[in-house]
């Protein structure tokens, strides 16, 4: 029997076909996938809530260079102003707790940095300098700094940043209370990995980018973060505080800040920077941070003679966790001479 006798003809198109189904079968189940990604996302956008203010005072809009910012502001008195940190959820929701009683005895202003809370959340590419810059502008064109030195309270991250802006322009900042600042152990010579960069740009990605953030802020996932690494008090982290932290993270736009965050493309050494400050520095740490430990308070106690401590029975938010002692400390100390003083 001859070989075309033996075996069934099959056209190039069958073969083709055959060999396709797999692949066609991969692409249609990758298509499936981005389709429920993208609906979810969605869902979860649609589902978020809108943010609201939670600080009881005049609301006012900056129409900074790169995008408006919203912040509050309140009472009278020398000018200061409250800075919240960077992570995820961040906002002036941050000191909700203090922002009352800090305006009885100053005229206190508290804004969301750009890409958090109510103010603008461009896809711009966030970097320290950026935040340095708005912090420069914000106190000379909203609060007059270049007439009047202002006082900070800055927090984690924007606190870095609080002491490069006071070493690039001093005459603008008056006194500065630094709630956990972190990059004193920093070396100036080392430079992100070369994943960063793209960790990040993976993150401003509309559809995958966006499913990462999502599950990353969950409320599951913010929760967990809360209560094992910021609160001292694990009842202190409600539903309804995961609530609002989970809507703010989720407002359009609230991923790009982050995804710098994240990738590590916000870090700054401050150690050079700090050691030359003029200004009165006030160190404010929780004695159970988990988020900054303890032990970065000496360092940063010992490179700078001006700075005292305070030291309270907390976790990474004092002014949450302990806000009628963070008052009392902060204000004693904002009305207090040049003596130092400390207790840690």
């Amino acid at each position: 029997m001859g070989r075309d006798e033996r075996m069934p003809a099959m056209d190039a198109d069958t073969d083709l076909g055959t060999a396709a189904r797999p692949w066609l079968l991969a692409a249609l189940g990758a298509a499936a996938g981005l389709g429920a990604l993208a609906a979810a996302n969605r869902i979860i956008a649609m589902s978020a809530g809108e943010l609201y203010n939670v600080l009881e005072g005049d609301e006012g809009r900056y129409a900074w260079e790169h995008g408006d910012i919203a912040y509050t502001v309140r009472g009278r008195g020398a000018p200061l102003v409250l800075l919240h940190g960077i992570y995820a959820g961040a906002s002036s929701f941050e000191y909700r707790r203090v922002f009352d009683a800090l305006s009885q005895t100053h005229r206190v202003y508290a804004p969301d940095l750009l890409g958090f809370g109510l103010s603008a959340r461009p896809p711009v590419v966030y970097t320290p300098e950026l935040y340095i810059q708005l912090m420069l502008d914000f106190a000379r064109q909203v609060m007059g700094a270049a007439d009047n030195p202002v006082s900070v309270v800055a927090s984690s991250l924007a606190a870095s940043y609080a002491i490069r802006a006071a070493a690039e322009q001093p005459r603008l900042f008056e006194r500065l209370v630094l709630i956990e600042p972190v990059g004193i152990d920093m070396d100036g010579s080392i430079r992100p990995t070369p994943i960063a960069p793209l960790m990040r740009r993976l993150l401003r990605t509309p559809l995958i980018g966006q499913g990462i953030y999502n599950v990353a802020s969950s409320r599951r996932s913010m929760g967990y973060f809360l209560r094992h690494a910021v609160y001292a008090d694990r009842a202190a982290v409600t539903s309804g505080l995961v609530d609002y932290y989970y809507t703010a993270a989720h407002q359009d736009g609230a991923r790009y800040a982050p995804a710098s965050f994240i990738s590590g493309a916000l870090d700054t050494p401050v150690a050079a920077d700090y050691a030359e400050l003029r200004q009165l520095i006030l160190l404010v740490w929780g004695k159970d941070s988990k988020v900054a430990p303890l032990d970065q308070a000496k360092a940063f106690r010992q490179s700078n003679p001006r700075a005292e401590i305070r030291v309270l029975d907390c976790g990474a938010l004092p002014q949450v966790e302990r806000p009628d002692e963070f008052v009392s400390e902060v204000t004693a100390w904002l009305r207090a001479g040049t003596r130092p003083r400390a207790n840690g």
